[in-house]
């Protein structure tokens, strides 16, 4: 079973992807977040503010990886913060997703980079709930369909 820690704020799309994943027997979830969300049963919380580096280390414990869900306007502080808290525990590999697609800030997205690269950690800088899907090589649960059309109310 792989334990993995998702950190960050969770919008409607994020829980959603926790719900997602809470799923997946292969994974043993738990959320740091800022807000206080409900949480799928089987999954351990912890309520705490994404620079708050000693909360996000004890968090980390025992995780065989990180999820860091950050925005564009702070990801470089939350990078650091994220890859300092990864090397104090020891966590194996960091993943930083971007959660909004704001192109207009290259300097906050090289110096993220230039973070990640001299970390010394196996960290990848992604874009998206589905890249982040990708790397940890689950599928998402497909949506139930939803008929087009009520076939017994336009029969006939």
């Amino acid at each position: 079973m792989k334990r993995i820690l998702i950190a960050g704020p969770l919008d409607t799309t994020s829980q959603a992807f926790v719900r997602q994943l809470s799923k997946n027997a292969m994974l043993d979830l738990t959320v740091y977040t800022p807000s206080d969300v409900a949480l799928p049963a089987g999954i351990t919380g912890f309520t705490g503010e994404n620079l708050d580096e000693g909360g996000l280390s004890a968090a980390m414990l025992d995780q065989d990886m990180v999820v860091a869900l950050a925005p564009t306007i702070h990801l470089t502080e939350i990078v650091q913060t994220v890859i300092t808290a990864a090397q104090a525990v020891a966590v194996p590999r960091v993943l930083v997703s971007r959660t909004d697609d704001i192109e207009d800030l290259p300097g906050e997205l090289r110096a993220a980079q230039r973070t990640l690269m001299a970390s010394g950690i196996v960290a990848d800088l992604l874009e998206g709930l589905g890249s982040v899907s990708a790397m940890l090589g689950v599928a998402p649960v497909p949506a139930e369909a939803v008929p087009l059309l009520d076939e017994q109310r336009f029969a006939g």
